[in-house]
């Protein structure tokens, strides 16, 4: 799994806001088709692929300017009650789109004691914390959630294809065929990297250690990289070929096959 060397929670650029708004919402809006599929994504998991199901008092930690949440508003009547976002301008951002955001990390923000049915991260922002600190957070989700409630985990796998692309590319100087590849997906070199990159089944391992029983996994983005926004994507079962993956963490066991 990733090393220990980072701060407790979010690392320090984005908790100190060096991160650019108008960039994050520039970036969606020049790979519409992989905005759609990730929301698509986040959208199937937050439902856990139940259309009737009803997400509840939601939580989204990391949620950046809240497009996502915004998306999920507009487009499926999915509604989040609060957003937990480090990053000032971020943070801010948010707001201006009409949430209840609170501007500080996860551990800081003075949520112990309220009870959610659906927490969820619209993108890798747990991958910014360090093993023993992200299993602090993952237990800190599981006292937050009610009984029936569920945590959600979108991210770029270590093993996917993007995955793979991204961290070979950390180790590049110049112009390369990798490189070229990335400036067509999510993940080009001007886009913030998170710190730590872990596989899905490490992911599972440290909710497993927080407490959480059972699991469902939905994946889209099963397409070379390259070709990744040419057209949006339905999300399907599973986490073995999707470029990103969402672990829904289930607090109390499930009846499958039901």
């Amino acid at each position: 799994m990733g090393s220990e060397h980072a701060t407790s929670g979010f690392d320090a650029g984005r908790a100190q806001g060096s991160f650019d708004a108008d960039d994050f919402d520039e970036f969606e809006r020049s790979h519409p088709n992989i905005f759609a599929s990730k929301l698509a994504l986040l959208h199937h998991a937050i439902v856990d692929g139940n259309a009737d199901r009803q997400p509840g008092r939601t939580l989204s930690v990391g949620g950046g300017t809240g497009s996502y949440e915004q998306a999920l508003r507009d487009r499926f009547d999915v509604d989040t009650d609060i957003i937990v976002e480090p990053a000032p301008d971020l943070a801010s951002q948010a707001r201006s789109r009409g949430f209840d955001v609170v501007a500080a990390t996860i551990e800081e923000a003075g949520l112990d004691k309220e009870r959610f049915d659906t927490i969820f991260y619209n993108g890798s922002a747990f991958g910014y914390i360090a093993d023993d600190a992200l299993r602090k957070v993952l237990r800190l989700h599981w006292n937050q959630l009610n009984p029936s409630g569920s945590l959600i985990l979108l991210d770029v796998p270590s093993s996917s294809a993007l995955g793979l692309a991204v961290i070979a590319s950390f180790d590049i100087d110049g112009p390369s065929y990798i490189r070229t590849v990335l400036s067509s997906s999510w993940y080009d070199e001007d886009v913030p990297h998170k710190e730590f990159w872990r596989t899905t089944e490490e992911y599972v391992e440290l909710l497993r250690d927080a407490g959480f029983p059972d699991f469902s996994y939905w994946q889209t983005l099963r397409r070379h990289p390259l070709y990744q926004n040419e057209e949006a994507e339905d999300p399907v079962t599973g986490y073995r070929e999707g470029s990103y993956v969402a672990i829904v963490a289930h607090k109390e066991a499930i009846a499958h096959g039901e």
